[in-house]
This record gives C-alpha cells, sequence and structure tokens, in this order.
C-alpha cells in the first residue's frame, strides 16, 4: 500500500493555522470596516442634518465653513502623509497586491480611516465603501507583516481584509466575496473561493452585530410589480449606464487635466473640489431641501426608495450629483464610487418611472422601486464591470427573488453599454493606466502600455 506523502501531511496540518490566520485577518479588517461607518455617520449627522434644522443662513454658513476645514484637513493629511491615499483606494489595493505581493503598512489604513471619515463626514460628494475596502485590506496585510508571514500568505491577507470589509460595509457578504474574485483577481478560480467566504462571513456578521441588519440603508420589498415594469427596465439600466460612461470619462478627463496644467498645489487641491460640492449642495438644498449631493446620500437614496423624492427631484439631484462626485474625485478627494454610482443608478430609475407615469403608463406601486433597483445594479455595475457583484450585492439589500429577472436584463444592458461606449477599462483599471500602472488584466491580454510597478 502506498503511503501519502510527507507534503500532503505538512499540507492538513497547515490548514488550521491557515483558517486561522484568515479569521485574524478579517477581524482586523471587519473592525476597520466598522470604525470608518461609524465614524462617517457619527461626523456627518453631527453636521449637515442638525445645520439644516437651523434655517438656511444656518445651514450655508455652517456647511461652507464644515466643507472648507475638511478639505483642508484633509489635504493635509494626503500631502504630507500618504498622497496615495487620495480616491477610492482600490487601484492602489491591486497594485499592491499584483506588483508588491500585497505589503501595505498600519499607515495606509489609518491614514486612509482618518482622511475618508474627515472627508466624507466632512461633505464630500464621494463614498466610504472603497476606502473601506483599501484600509480593510491594508490592515489585514501590515498584521501578515507583524506576523512575519510568507509574502506569498500576506497576499492572500489583502484579500480576506478587502472582503470581510466589503461585507462589513454593506452586509452584502456574497457580493464581497465576488467582488474579490471579480475586480481584485480577475479569477473565479474556486481555489480562492475559501478564504474570501470565511472573510466575507466574519465581516457581516460583525457589522450585523455592532451595526444591525442595515448598516448603509434599509430597502422596502418589492411586491406590486406589473410586466410594464420590466419591459423598463433596460431603458432604466441604459440611462443609469450612461451616467456611469459620463462619470468615468468626464472624472478621467479633468483628472488628467489638473495634474498636467493646474498650477493648485497638491494639498489645496481638494479644498477646490470640496467648494464646488458645496456650490451644488447648496443650490439643490435652496431647490429641493435635499441633502443628497453632500456625502454619501445615503438618507436621500433611502427616501428615493421609499417613494418619497418626486422624480422632477430625482433628476436634479442625478444632475448635480453627477457633477460633484466628478469635481471631487477629480480634485484629489479622499472617497470611494460606490456610494455614488448606487445613488445616481437610483435617480436614473426613478426618472425613467417618472417619464412613463406622465406618458400615461400604467406601472404598478412599486415600479419606481424597482426600476431604481434595476438602475443601482446598473450603474455600479457599467463602472467596475464586474457584473456579479452588481446582481448581488443589490440582491442581497433586499432579499427579494422576484427582482432577479429585472437585475439580470439591467446588467446585461448595462455591462453592453459599459463595453461598446465606456473604453477598453473598468474605473479603476483606467485609475492605473493613467498613473502610469498596467492594469493586471493586461498582464493576461497583452494590451499593457504602462510600467508594472508601484
Amino acid at each position: 500500500m502506498k503511503l501519502p506523502s510527507p507534503h500532503l501531511y505538512a499540507q492538513l496540518a497547515g490548514k488550521p493555522r491557515r483558517v486561522s490566520l484568515t479569521l485574524f485577518y478579517a477581524l482586523a479588517g471587519s473592525a476597520v470596516a466598522i470604525v470608518f461607518l461609524k465614524g462617517t455617520h457619527w461626523l456627518y449627522n453631527s453636521i449637515y442634518p442638525a445645520l439644516a434644522r437651523q434655517g438656511m443662513w444656518v445651514f450655508l454658513g455652517g456647511s461652507l465653513a464644515a466643507i472648507v476645514i475638511s478639505s483642508l484637513l484633509v489635504g493635509l493629511l494626503l500631502g504630507k502623509v500618504r498622497p496615495d491615499a487620495a480616491g477610492s483606494g482600490i487601484p492602489q489595493l491591486k497594485a499592491a497586491y499584483w506588483y508588491d505581493m500585497g505589503r501595505l503598512p498600519w499607515r495606509a489604513a489609518w491614514v486612509k480611516v482618518v482622511a475618508g471619515v474627515i472627508s466624507l463626514g466632512g461633505g464630500a460628494s464621494l463614498g466610504r465603501e472603497g476606502p473601506t475596502v483599501y484600509a480593510s485590506g491594508a490592515a489585514a496585510s501590515a498584521l501578515a507583516g507583524a506576523l512575519r508571514i510568507s509574502p506569498v500568505q500576506r497576499r492572500a491577507a489583502s484579500l480576506a481584509g478587502a472582503a470581510a470589509g466589503l461585507a462589513a460595509a454593506f452586509n452584502t457578504p456574497l457580493a464581497a466575496i465576488t467582488f474579490v474574485l471579480e475586480e481584485i483577481l480577475d479569477d473565479l478560480d474556486s481555489r480562492h473561493l475559501g478564504p474570501a467566504l470565511l472573510a466575507a462571513v466574519t465581516g457581516a456578521f460583525c457589522t450585523w452585530v455592532a451595526c444591525g441588519r442595515n448598516p448603509a440603508f434599509a430597502v422596502p420589498g418589492v411586491d406590486a410589480v406589473t410586466w410594464r415594469s420590466y419591459l423598463l427596465a433596460p431603458l432604466a439600466a441604459t440611462l443609469a449606464a450612461g451616467a456611469a460612461i459620463a462619470f468615468q470619462q468626464s472624472t478621467l478627463r479633468l483628472r488628467l487635466r489638473i495634474r498636467a496644467r493646474s498650477d493648485v498645489p497638491a494639498m489645496l487641491r481638494p479644498l477646490v473640489g470640496g467648494m464646488c460640492v458645496w456650490a451644488l449642495g447648496a443650490a439643490v438644498f435652496l431647490l429641493s431641501g435635499r441633502l443628497g449631493v453632500f456625502s454619501l446620500g445615503y438618507d436621500d437614496l433611502a427616501a428615493a426608495l421609499a417613494g418619497n423624492v418626486a422624480w422632477r427631484v430625482a433628476l436634479l439631484l442625478l444632475a448635480a450629483k453627477l457633477a460633484a462626485t466628478v469635481l471631487a474625485y477629480a480634485w484629489g478627494g479622499c472617497g470611494g464610487i460606490f456610494a455614488p454610482t448606487l445613488f445616481l443608478g437610483a435617480m436614473a430609475g426613478l426618472v425613467v418611472a417618472g417619464f412613463a407615469r406622465v406618458s400615461g403608463m400604467a406601472l404598478g406601486d412599486d415600479a419606481d422601486l424597482l426600476l431604481a433597483l434595476v438602475g443601482m445594479s446598473a450603474c455600479f455595475g457599467a463602472t467596475v464591470r464586474a457584473p456579479l457583484t452588481a446582481l448581488l450585492m443589490v440582491f442581497e439589500m433586499t432579499h427579494r427573488y422576484e427582482i432577479v429577472p429585472a437585475l439580470m436584463i439591467g446588467t446585461a444592458v448595462s455591462q453592453a453599454c459599459a463595453r461598446l461606449f465606456g473604453g477598453r477599462w473598468n474605473f479603476y483599471d483606467a485609475v492605473l493606466e493613467q498613473d502610469g500602472i498596467v492594469p493586471p488584466k493586461a498582464l493576461t491580454t497583452g494590451r499593457a502600455t504602462g510600467k508594472a510597478t508601484v
């Protein structure tokens, strides 16, 4: 009888250790995500909703002061401590994973958290999920470095932290798994599934205990939907994908132009973006009483999903939020694109539903909600080009099987639009290419044009 090889015994003996380490990495990433979530919500709610209740002039003066101070602090942190902490952080995480064995120091984690909380709490029109993924991955990577883990396993640590962070941010563990596999790895190989699954479940459990079932926003159930609503799903997805393409192309062009031609010092650039956000946000508040242009916009997003935002107001929010997010990101703000793209997609869906009703089409009571959810999935999916993640994320937020066919239609339409009109790369890879770093996907497709270093 042939005995098992010593190598097999070594593998079996090492599995409990690898599982334990993955759990530690996931806990580290989850802790970062929860701190980020709670810090951002506390700071934002202490400023903007509180000022809005005090009257128009108090709000205008207070919000201006808040965005100026927060933008200056963010510029100081980015300029003096960690310049690469600007933006969402996911492109930097991908580059570190592929080109630097996943090595990210503690400084990368805490600067991203502090700058992100100040930026988003101060009103910048960006998201916290991307920075959460980066900071959680960096925390896990730094923990692996402190434990003197091998470089290969340190790469795995950054993935585990990233999966836990995203799962904790939305309480969507399935979407967190697919995002890590689709976006960071560009590989659905099952050998990566086990650690990602454990990390995502841990992240979702931690945020459920600390923040409840809906850490981002509550989504109502979808019940009264007619077949006409499903016919409008491709139109909602097309408009949402169009918003995503406009965001990506406008942001990249403006970002490149600022870097090449602007005389504004790097530390003051977030202030320029912040002032633009304030002007747009103040105008929308004066016209509609809505605060959605500022920060994540989740209060107005939740109101829209609950049917409390008219389609004309949704159109105003769509245009203003798109412009504000382009300006905030291109001018070097610290924040991501998850929240803005979900917001833009929802408003696009409401606009389509509103036009349909004005045109006399008889829709079910929940048609606005269904089309808003389709728009959310389509806009996010067209931006990051991770179709499974886009579909699963919205599904996990609702737990309603009846919306899945509409989400699938919207995902297919948005991916087609993005590939036909959005350029060869998704937003994250386009940022890497603009920074002179070869997108990892180019290494296997033969489309590399930059340098494969960070």
